[in-house]
Order: structure tokens, then sequence, then C-alpha cells
């Protein structure tokens, strides 16, 4: 969770940089945005320590790890409620193949973005997650053409 921290023009600066290039040198980003190199490392410190920066990962395309299906499932549950729910978080959040997943409002209750190598052990896992499981009242799958955008970074207004 984030702590509410007050932004000003400098960190609005050091995460717009930041979500484009989180391995930028930090004498580096000082330069760009006006401020000391230490000055610079202590805001970024104090930006990680308040949630306010969440992680910093390489982002590897899936294929290159040989899972070259990507599906979104769109989940309703039999019922919801507080203990259903935490319970398909858990399970979701153990999955490797899972790969994002989210809690929604509407006519389903989780989006579910998953990979797999190939149709049959997306088959596979779905009637393990979803199919066989009470709690479930369907699933919809939506195979993946092509992804049109990437992750984007979160606008800095």
């Amino acid at each position: 969770m984030t702590k509410a921290i007050a932004l000003d023009a400098f960190d609005r600066k050091l995460l717009e940089r930041l979500q484009v290039d989180a391995q930028s040198p930090i004498p580096v980003l000082a330069d760009e945005i006006g401020l000391s190199a230490p000055a610079c490392y202590r805001r970024i410190r104090r930006l990680r320590d308040t949630g306010a920066i969440n992680r910093e990962v390489a982002v590897v395309h899936p294929r290159t790890l040989g899972w070259p299906l990507s599906m979104l499932v769109l989940v309703t549950m039999e019922r919801e409620n507080a203990r259903t729910v935490d319970e398909m978080v858990r399970m979701l959040k153990d999955v490797p193949e899972v790969i994002e997943a989210w809690n929604v409002t509407g006519d389903h209750d989780f989006v579910v973005r998953m990979l797999a190598r190939d149709m049959e052990s997306y088959d596979e896992l779905v009637r393990e997650l979803f199919a066989a499981d009470d709690r479930v009242r369907s699933f919809k799958t939506l195979v993946v053409i092509r992804q049109v955008k990437d992750a984007s970074p979160v606008p800095v207004a």
C-alpha cells in the first residue's frame, strides 16, 4: 500500500523518467531534473520507501521463455463473498502461469491474464483452476491475437 506523500515537481519528473528507464544512473537523472546526485538519491529512496515506486523489474517477452500464448479469462463466481474472493485471490497468486489478475466489478468477478505453452496446457490448467472449482459459476476465455500496446508509464500530471 502506498503511503500518502506530497509530490513536488522534482518527484514527478523523477517518476516520469524512472518509468521509462529505471536503470538510469543517479548522476544522469539528477542532471536531467536539476538536482544534486545525493538529493536525487534521497528522493528516489523516499519514493521507494513510501511505495510510490512499487517495484523495479526487467520486462521479459513471454515468447523468450517459451510462452507463446496469452489469454484473458473472465471469471464469474457462484457466490461473491469475502471468503470466496479471498480464497480465489490466494489461489491465483500461487499459479505461475497467471501473470496478472484483477478482482473487478460488473458482469465478472475476476479478470485473469495467463500464459500457456500450447492450447492443450491451457485447457488442462483452466479445467483445474476454474471448471473443477465449485466456487466458479462460469469463465470465458479471450485469446490474445497480438499485443497492441505494452504496459505504459502512468501519466504524470
